[in-house]
């Protein structure tokens, strides 16, 4: 039977507020704050304020504000929705419902943090990393070896379900994007692996500080090792298993070679929300006007225009299509293009089309496949709602996008693209289906006008990274208002153009193809 010790609430503030702060502490390794070194050390408070209390619903409400002080400081970026004028939400009315946004995705996030802690909490537990046998003859699981595992499956997997409207935002993985010797793993164990390693430090940690502050309280015990000598092996052994995983990294960054031969041209078009969805906004003629005057220097190439850069149906606008079949063809460029596309049954799609350089519009039509919940389609539980919550869903299709359902390639004449488009380069899933479907490169298109001038490019950047070494391809991330980059296999950033609302640019670059199926993109589903 549960205790649910309501007392404990009143007359333990300070636990609360060590749970807030360590959390907010933690969210500042955050891509955009880039304090990376936190990651491997701030949720080690998580563990000892979960193993800290007999009360099962003080353990849960403790990570639950562990994690919403986390996900506020590493989402921090959905204050930037602001202004919502385009939305018809104007003034003060716009910021407080980019503070809601912002609140409820955290809430939303920290859930995982709860359902971790619920089921962990009663696991029969030994600071230790094998099975032993404990008090009554009873099995202790080794908890160095199993909160890792636990944590990868519970947050990473089962907390981010995108049928529960999980966004696997707030990955630990991601925290360590420009560390890239600690990330070539990611080929073998994928960014999960990685997560699950420093999951491991923080336990790690934890059960140091048990054994030797706590080791003579009840709870610690839970984490404690069975002495301070074998604590102190622990920590040697996780010392150890760190500098194998740098040491591989290094040798691998010196031997991932792919011959980066293709010119490419990156085309952050600067097309701002306001520009997009006000009285002002541009035409097609318009968009299509200032795309040609930035592509009057490009030939013999692959081009790379953003996500939703035409916003159309491609497909029914000759005119258009005519363009870039004749831009393709004049100048020997390869197109990759965001826009719509609809089936027979008129279900609307945010697409990306291909263009060959032989003037050819390719048949083949990707669809995005991992959708945006309330921005890109209207989950059944919002029906329910206001109406001005309604309107978050505000598609150039009107009501919403329909999700694809397969990786489609696009049969470049420079090669195989996987197409990716905005927050799927969060998925390794949706990543690795298509690059085992045969993509040699991958390129992400993305529009992120929505946020104006915020840290969302550079964690989306973070996501591109752990994509490219996972699979080792080269990885193209295109954005409206930027960033764009283009990013190796080793996830090493070789070109990169910074975030602007009000002026058009383009970024030049070479990257190669890459055909070979990782071990991580074997395994992963």
């Amino acid at each position: 039977m549960l205790n649910f010790a309501w007392p404990q609430f009143k007359f333990a503030p300070r636990q609360w507020l060590i749970a807030l702060a360590c959390g907010g502490i933690a969210g500042l390794a955050a891509p955009g704050f880039d304090q990376w070194y936190l990651a491997w050390f701030a949720f080690a408070p998580l563990f000892l304020l979960i193993y800290a209390n007999n009360s099962y619903i003080k353990q849960i409400m403790l990570a639950g504000a562990f994690g919403l002080a986390y996900n506020l400081v590493y989402l921090h970026w959905y204050l930037n929705l602001a202004p919502l004028d385009w939305l018809g939400f104007t003034g003060a009315f716009g910021y407080l419902l980019a503070m809601l946004a912002w609140l409820s995705v955290s809430i939303h996030q920290a859930l995982a943090f709860i359902l971790f802690a619920a089921i962990v909490s009663r696991l029969p537990l030994s600071g230790s990393f094998t099975a032993k046998r404990g008090p009554k003859k009873v099995w202790l699981v080794p908890a160095l070896v199993v909160l890792p595992i636990a944590w990868v499956l519970i947050v990473n997997k089962l907390g981010n379900m995108p049928d529960l409207m999980g966004v696997p935002w707030t990955m630990l993985e991601y925290t360590q994007y420009k560390q890239p010797a600690v990330l070539q793993s990611a080929s073998v164990i994928g960014g999960v692996g990685i997560c699950a390693l420093i999951i491991a430090v923080n336990v790690t940690i934890a059960s140091f500080f048990a054994t030797f502050i706590g080791g003579g309280t009840k709870q610690f015990k839970r984490l404690a090792a069975e002495n301070r000598e074998t604590a102190f092996y622990h920590g040697l052994g996780m010392a150890l298993v760190m500098v194998a995983v740098y040491c591989l990294g290094w040798q691998q960054q010196g031997q991932v070679k792919t011959s980066a031969m293709i010119d490419t041209t990156l085309v952050q078009g600067g097309i701002n929300i306001d520009m997009q969805k006000t009285v002002h906004r541009f035409t097609i003629e318009d968009l299509v006007d200032n795309y040609d005057k930035l592509l009057v220097n490009s030939h013999d190439s692959l081009v790379v225009l953003p996500e939703g850069a035409l916003p159309t149906y491609l497909r029914e606008q000759p005119g258009v299509t005519n363009w870039l079949k004749h831009k393709a063809y004049e100048k020997h460029l390869d197109i990759i293009v965001g826009s719509m596309d609809r089936s027979a049954a008129n279900r609307p799609f945010n697409a990306a089309y291909g263009i060959t350089s032989s003037g050819t519009l390719l048949p083949e039509v990707y669809h995005k496949r991992f959708l945006v919940p309330i921005g890109e389609y209207t989950p059944l539980l919002v029906n329910y709602l206001p109406e001005w919550v309604k309107r978050w869903t505000n598609t150039p299709a009107g009501g919403g996008f329909a999700a694809g359902k397969e990786p489609v390639l696009l049969d470049m004449a420079r090669g195989k693209v996987a197409p990716l488009i905005c927050f799927e380069s969060i998925s390794p899933e949706v990543t690795a289906a298509s690059c085992r479907a045969g993509g040699q490169l991958l390129v992400n298109i993305s529009d992120l006008a929505w946020f104006h001038k915020s840290d969302c490019g550079q964690q989306m950047l973070a996501f591109a990274v752990l994509r490219a070494i996972e699979n080792r391809r080269y990885f193209i991330f295109a954005a409206n208002t930027g960033p764009s980059a283009i990013i190796e296999p080793t996830g090493e950033i070789t070109h990169y153009l910074a975030q602007t609302e009000k002026s058009n640019s383009i970024l030049n670059g070479k990257v190669g193809l890459n055909s070979q199926t990782t071990v991580f993109a074997s395994w992963y589903r």
